[in-house]
């Protein structure tokens, strides 16, 4: 990985990413021109000196795999107040989460014969609070969240101009992740920073509810049978919470399934542990290791010795397992790392993951 000589004061945020060997960060700097050069490129193994520095700003990408992404479409004459209400009318409608679990953010895409097309994009909360907490640990300032996708966009458009065939991946989402501030394009951020007063969320609701009363009376009033709108109204809720159901469901069955698994591994760690005599690791140490099936990470098996704890297991992405691996602290080694390709039950064809061996080292007594 290269290293490039400061030059000038920073005029743009850090990009950092986090990988199984460490962080690789990119920052760069503009000229007069407009040009983006390279200040700082560079990978380590502990978060790097400058994001420690009083004023750092750090931008920070998930995997596209966290995301809910679609198009709404609203009328071109909602005033710029009330796009955030009313998209969010449409979009509880469609996400996959509940609408307060959520972080979202919408674009405009086009405005066009009185209809505006608006990409929306959302996150589930807690992913961005991790982050949130890991930046006031370490003292910097996260300036955005964003899909990875729409860093490696913004490479594209920006390409480093030192870069070679050699840059990985990484590499490259760094410096596109640097370059948030300085495109004119504008981009997803999952950070709160569309937060509104509380008096114009009450203002638009009253707004809405005089609205509907309006409607409702020239209904009555003109003599409209208005059975069967509310009828089916009710199936369409009906409807939706089946289907809120069957996914709390399908949820508490896979945290069975989960906890059987998790059950029987422990049982007959224990039963080892004692045949030979030995000191089994703390089971809360153990616990918090298991690795999370809802971050996208499956353990197949697990090598449970007095003194290491081996896990082997399938990686949706680099940037799942590495979230997972920093948060074991620095007892975790990686000791196998390989790309391969599995088949799911629930979706057709093979998909790209990463084999990985983790090693570790439980606490001292």
């Amino acid at each position: 990985m290269r290293m490039f000589s400061t030059r000038g004061a920073p005029r743009v945020p850090i990009g950092l990413v986090p990988t199984a060997q460490g962080w690789v960060m990119a920052q760069v700097s503009l000229d007069g021109k407009g040009e983006a050069l390279p200040l700082h490129c560079q990978m380590t193994s502990d978060v790097p000196a400058q994001v420690r520095q009083a004023g750092a700003t750090v931008v920070l990408a998930l995997p596209d795999e966290h995301f809910f992404f679609d198009t709404l479409s609203l009328p071109s004459t909602v005033a710029a107040e009330d796009i955030e209400f009313q998209l969010a009318l449409l979009w509880a409608d469609r996400l996959p989460w509940p609408l307060e679990d959520c972080a979202w953010d919408w674009l405009l895409l086009s405005d066009n014969a009185g209809e505006a097309t608006w990409s929306c994009c959302a996150v589930l909360k807690s992913m961005v609070q991790r982050w949130q907490d890991w930046a006031q640990q370490t003292g910097c300032s996260l300036l955005a969240l964003e899909p990875a996708q729409q860093a490696l966009d913004r490479e594209a458009r920006w390409p480093c101009p030192s870069a070679d065939s050699e840059d990985s991946t990484a590499a490259r989402l760094a410096w596109g992740l640097s370059l948030r501030t300085a495109d004119g394009r504008a981009g997803f951020n999952l950070l709160p920073h569309r937060a509104l007063r509380a008096a114009q969320a009450r203002q638009r609701g009253w707004r809405q509810l005089g609205v509907c009363l309006a409607s409702l009376v020239v209904l009555l009033g003109s003599g409209e049978a208005v059975l069967q709108p509310l009828e089916a109204q009710a199936e369409a809720t009906a409807a939706a919470q089946s289907q809120a159901r069957m996914a709390q469901e399908k949820q508490v069955q896979d945290g069975r399934r989960q906890a059987a698994l998790w059950a029987g591994l422990q049982a007959q760690a224990e039963a080892r542990a004692l045949q030979q005599g030995q000191r089994s690791a703390p089971l809360d140490w153990i616990l918090r290791s298991v690795p999370p099936a809802e971050a996208g990470l499956q353990w197949h098996s697990v090598q449970w010795q007095p003194d290491r704890l081996t896990w082997v297991g399938l990686a949706a992405s680099e940037l799942l397992f590495n979230q997972w691996r920093l948060g074991l602290g620095e007892a975790s080694v990686v000791q196998r790392w390989e790309p391969v390709r599995w088949s799911s039950p629930s979706s057709p064809g093979s998909q790209g993951a990463w084999l990985f061996e983790l090693r570790l080292t439980p606490p001292g007594p």
